[in-house]
């Protein structure tokens, strides 16, 4: 289940939700909400289910062995084989098929059986391990408290990753109140907007020109994903926010107008925050940071990038994607952090667009060879042509998507409307909630007519 199902919008959540109202205030709530995510998570299949629990209890336990240790050198080897056990299953359905599947078709088959956000809760749990090692936290108490931070099904498929010692306090007071409510409401409905209108055309234009080699619909071949993917993730993030509102919980934003960026670094700030967060905290840092040599400190670097490229994918193009992000950001470092801030602001959001673009070539493409190709047409190089008739046709009548994108991208949507709240005064509040009534009803039009598509990221 997904947050676009129609069993989500119209049956889970709502009634969740509403029962939900009557333990919030009892010691019930919390496994009232582990339940309610066992439940919303079974709907991948009871196999997937058992996987999660087995986890969750193996990484409760260990939290809690952990804890209790008092010698160092034994708490770190409990440490170092809990940790392990969780990278083994990850290893287990995300790498071992592809990289030895040519050898098995049972191998080769074993990422499709991998289950949904099987990466995003078992970083979670790492989370949890490494605060209660490192002293942050205390360990868990309750299993119920652990499962909630791991698996609630606000979060569960796709994230934001959680850091366990940001979160623990949220466990015994999460109150529901109606500005959270509220907040909620209107987060989950931005990020539908962002998913269905946006992402979902965006990956329609994608589609129509995935196979166009001439400059012009290369161009917006790699547009359209650039688009598709940051909607499609952002949007996931706002309802996953929201979906937390509405029951007590906050959740961090895990993306802040990334491609308003004007370096590469600044753009990682912005980006999946909650991904750059956990692998600056307990890889990047522990290997040394930037406390060490500047050779050893080049290492680090692309030691978290190319983990980052692994952790989106087990392909050629996701390794050269994250050496790819390593490298600019050493580029930086080195040659083009100050002549960056010298040139113009367009300047330096231009050179950050033209590099993600190149990135999210790598990023999307099944192939290196397939990636090198397109990219190559970004400046003319082996295209059949300026544009076709196909590309003509998709740039005239996807003019409005684009606008749009550039519009909530820029973050020049929050102005605008700011600017009609303060025309309207009193009747903003009566407009805003019919248009985003309006707003609602069009998505579900979207999806009950099944132009929806799959969350990008529910892949990883």
């Amino acid at each position: 289940m997904v947050f676009t199902d129609l069993t989500f919008l119209f049956g889970f959540l709502p009634v969740v939700w509403l029962l939900y109202r009557f333990v919030a205030k009892s010691r019930l709530a919390n496994l009232y909400l582990l339940i309610a995510s066992l439940i919303f998570y079974s709907w991948g299949g009871l196999s997937n289910l058992a996987l999660l629990v087995l986890i969750l209890v193996w990484n409760y336990l260990a939290a809690r062995r952990i804890g209790m240790e008092p010698d160092s050198e034994k708490r770190k080897k409990i440490l170092i084989l809990s940790v392990g056990v969780d990278l083994a299953v990850l290893f287990f359905y995300r790498y071992l098929g592809v990289w030895f599947g040519a050898f098995s078709s049972t191998l080769a088959n074993l990422p499709h059986k991998m289950p949904i956000g099987l990466s995003f809760y078992l970083f979670s749990c790492l989370s949890c391990l490494f605060d209660v090692a490192a002293g942050r936290c205390q360990a868990p108490s309750s299993l119920v408290d652990f499962g909630i931070f791991a698996a609630f099904f606000g979060r569960v498929n796709m994230g934001p990753i959680g850091h366990y010692a940001r979160f623990a306090e949220q466990f015994t007071h999460h109150p529901v109140t109606r500005t959270k409510s509220a907040q909620g409401m209107s987060l989950f409905l931005q990020g539908m907007f962002r998913k269905v209108i946006l992402a979902d055309n965006f990956a329609l234009l994608y589609g129509a020109l995935n196979s166009n080699t001439t400059w012009l619909g290369n161009l917006l071949l790699g547009f359209a994903y650039f688009f598709q993917l940051y909607f499609d993730f952002s949007g996931y993030s706002r309802m996953a926010r929201g979906v937390a509102l509405l029951f007590g919980f906050q959740i961090d934003p895990n993306f802040n107008l990334p491609y308003m960026a004007t370096s590469v670094q600044d753009f990682w700030r912005r980006w999946h925050i909650s991904l750059t967060d956990w692998f600056r905290e307990y890889v990047y840092i522990p290997l040394g940071g930037n406390r060490v040599s500047i050779n050893r400190w080049r290492i680090n670097i692309l030691c978290v990038w190319l983990l980052t490229g692994l952790w989106h994918g087990a392909t050629w193009p996701f390794i050269v994607w994250g050496l790819f992000q390593g490298g600019l950001i050493l580029l930086e470092k080195a040659y083009l952090k100050a002549r960056l801030k010298k040139l113009p602001v367009v300047i330096s959001h231009i050179y950050l667009i033209l590099t993600q673009l190149i990135g999210w070539t790598f990023f999307s493409s099944p192939t290196l060879v397939l990636a090198v190709r397109r990219i190559g047409r970004y400046f003319a190089i082996g295209v059949s042509g300026f544009a076709d008739a196909a590309a003509t046709f998709e740039l005239l009548g996807n003019l409005g998507l684009f606008l749009l994108a550039i519009l909530l991208a820029t973050g020049l949507s929050v102005l605008l409307a700011q600017g009609i709240k303060k025309q309207l005064k009193s009747k903003w509040q009566f407009w805003n909630t019919l248009g985003w009534l309006g707003i609602f009803v069009v998505c579900i039009a979207f999806l009950i007519f099944a132009t929806a598509k799959t969350f990008l990221y529910a892949a990883f």
